[in-house]
């Protein structure tokens, strides 16, 4: 173990005298290592950005809330069955009501495709038409700015009226426009409701041809407007489902799973011909993305530092031999061979160390501000990917610099003197 005081205490302040002395040079050797620390920082940020933004919806939306969709299995996928496609309706779900007295909420909740356009006076405006039941917005925990949810009266008598999200509102000039009518596809819509501003949906550009996200969507009872949607849209109906937060999600899922198979006459090993998922699967998903994501970056990253780690042997070499003479000299006076050996890695370790500091301050500057823009979220960087923003380039030095010290301190004294 190296004891900070002493000979180790002036060879490090030997070596940040020599680091400082060569600093263009410095930085260059280090560039590799730089950009390598860089890199994963932040990829790690915002990594732990998206993952803190996901977690903060779901949270937000709850934990047992989840999506039913007629579409296949990921079991009949795998499995390669064909099997029956059955839609879903509202017969579906008073029959999973009736069965599972857990279910609290329930809701229509499917988009409707195509080039929908809205006109308020002057103002014409691609919208994203997103069709819900009269429970719709306390499932997906929309709060209302002003007006009303929908009502069971809407939806039954497909009234034309709509609640608008507060950037399509604003676009349209209709910021206040409860009671007031505007056209969708032609056809009189009035307002009923204007949503408070939920925020971007994350990486997504937001501009007038980019309409992802709540803000920006037009909210219809299920079944008005029915002219807009395809035959193929009725047959694809979602549902969103939210069980009572007292039971456990594998209790919540194992119920509505086993319910929902015995409605639709399922049998044994019969694959699933619907699709359930959870808010907590997206999760999984997410972590799932972002791991790939931070395993490529470890290959990056892992070829930066062999770089780096080759562009620091190498300037030690260089440094070596521009040295020889002092060497020659430290050696007559005593110096021993470890003193050299010591002097050379302690200098190769220091100069990795430093682009460990930069690369680590440009990781989590430019992590952040990306953060920023792209998630409106900024997640925290964990302890692990600091610390190894010091650790690995500290090895690094200490590989690398290995053979220029061993050649360093293998030297001749009377031959380095000789040196010119």
């Amino acid at each position: 173990m190296i004891s900070w005081s002493g000979p180790a205490r002036e060879q490090l302040h030997a070596a940040l005298g020599s680091i400082w002395a060569h600093r263009m040079r410095s930085v260059l050797t280090t560039l590799g290592i730089i950009i390598g620390v860089a890199s994963v920082i932040t990829v790690v940020n915002l990594t732990k950005s998206l993952e803190a933004r996901i977690m903060a919806d779901v949270n937000k939306e709850g934990s047992l809330t989840f999506f039913l969709s007629p579409g296949m299995s990921q079991q009949a996928w795998r499995q390669g069955k064909k099997i029956r496609r059955q839609p879903l309706n509202d017969e579906t779900i008073r029959d999973l009501k009736e069965m599972v007295p857990e279910l609290r909420l329930a809701s229509p909740d499917t988009y409707i495709w195509g080039r929908n356009m809205a006109k308020a006076g002057d103002v014409t405006r691609r919208i994203y038409m997103h069709a819900i039941g009269e429970e719709g917005l306390d499932l997906a925990n929309l709060e209302l700015a002003e007006g009303r949810a929908f009502t069971a009266t809407d939806r039954s008598t497909r009234a034309p009226v709509v609640i608008l999200g507060s950037k399509i509102a604003s676009e349209l000039g209709l910021e206040h426009g409860i009671d007031r009518t505007f056209t969708i596809n032609g056809q009189t819509a009035e307002i009923v409701g204007i949503l408070k501003k939920q925020g971007d949906i994350p990486m997504v550009p937001q501009d007038d041809e980019a309409i992802w996200g709540t803000d920006n969507e037009v909210f219809i009872p299920f079944g008005s407007f029915k002219e807009f949607m395809q035959p193929w849209m009725l047959d694809n109906i979602s549902y969103r489902l939210q069980m009572d937060p007292k039971m456990s999600l594998a209790e919540a899922e194992e119920l509505l799973r086993s319910s929902l198979r015995r409605s639709r006459g399922l049998r044994g090993d019969d694959p699933d011909n619907f699709d359930l998922t959870t808010n907590k699967k997206q999760v999984e998903m997410v972590e799932k993305l972002t791991g790939s994501l931070m395993l490529a970056a470890g290959g990056m990253v892992s070829i930066s530092l062999l770089v780096g780690g080759i562009g620091v042997m190498n300037i030690m070499l260089v440094s070596v031999t521009e040295r020889t003479r002092e060497i020659g000299i430290r050696k007559a006076l005593g110096a021993r061979r470890r003193n050299i050996l010591m002097q050379f890695l302690i200098e190769a370790m220091v100069l990795c160390l430093v682009g460990g500091v930069i690369g680590l301050a440009l990781g989590l500057s430019l992590g952040s501000l990306l953060s920023q823009m792209l998630l409106k979220h900024l997640g925290s960087v964990p302890t692990w990917a600091i610390g190894a923003a010091f650790l690995v380039p500290a090895i690094v030095g200490l590989t690398f610099g290995l053979y220029p010290a061993a050649k360093a301190s293998k030297l001749d004294p009377i031959e380095a003197l000789r040196y010119e």
